[in-house]
């Protein structure tokens, strides 16, 4: 699968979801509280997670000084998170606690966010 492929998918992915974060951002901190609360949903979510960063781990280990890096970082960074889940629960669920109330984590949602419209400007407007 090329980069402009995965550049549209996770942009996508990315930009949408983030926005719907970003807009409710307390009913969205209230679910993943909840959510966090069950150790089976978190270590099951985890081998989700694990998967897509294992895909795209495999599919993409293009390691250039240009924009496509950021899509293996990516999921470098994916692959880590399902790990963290998997083998540290409690570790996440401290994590999600946390965020409602630190700026930083609001700082990532939008840094997330414009990484994502960098992808989909790569991916739909210079391909």
């Amino acid at each position: 699968m090329d980069s402009i492929v995965l550049a549209r998918i996770i942009g996508l992915f990315g930009a949408i979801s983030t926005l719907l974060i970003l807009l409710r951002y307390k009913a969205a901190m209230a679910m993943e509280e909840q959510a966090a609360k069950n150790a089976v949903l978190v270590y099951a979510s985890g081998f989700l997670i694990l998967l897509m960063g294992v895909v795209l781990v495999v599919i993409h280990p293009i390691w250039t000084s240009d924009w496509r890096v950021i899509i293996t970082i990516i999921g470098w960074l994916v692959f880590l998170k399902g790990l963290l889940r998997i083998l540290s629960p409690e570790k996440v669920k401290n994590l999600i606690e946390k965020k409602r109330h630190d700026p930083r984590f609001m700082l990532g949602e939008m840094a997330v966010l414009l990484i994502s419209l960098y992808l989909l400007y790569q991916g739909f407007l210079v391909a």
